[in-house]
């Protein structure tokens, strides 16, 4: 089934991880600590480093069946989903130096998969 798809697709749930990990972290610094987590983060925190360690295992996995310079490139792709996914979730701001910013991220991407 892997290898039917292509190669940098595998990465997307890989980058979806991170992503997730990444908000889930910013939302946890706001909250209160958990005194189950002996009063050193949220119960949001501890998940958005859990999401950081599955992702790191995900990630080692599809290294398996994707080149690392492929890898790499769709990882850099989470940069531009954290910053949407804060736009969306957290109401940040996005200014027009950072969407040209994902604009030419977008296209080194495009250009690395694309060989």
């Amino acid at each position: 089934m892997m290898s039917s798809l292509p190669s940098w697709l595998l990465m997307l749930p890989v980058v979806a991880v991170n992503v997730c990990a990444s908000l889930l972290l910013k939302i946890g610094a706001d909250e209160k600590p958990a005194a189950l987590l002996l009063g050193l983060m949220s119960w949001r925190s501890f998940c958005g480093l859990a999401c950081f360690g599955i992702g790191g295992i995900a990630y080692a996995y599809m290294l398996r069946h994707v080149t690392l310079s492929v890898a790499q490139a769709v990882l850099s792709s989470q940069y531009i989903f954290t910053v949407l996914g804060a736009w969306l979730l957290l109401h940040e701001r996005i200014d027009s130096v950072q969407a040209g910013g994902f604009v030419l991220v977008a296209i080194g991407i495009a250009l690395i998969v694309s060989r």
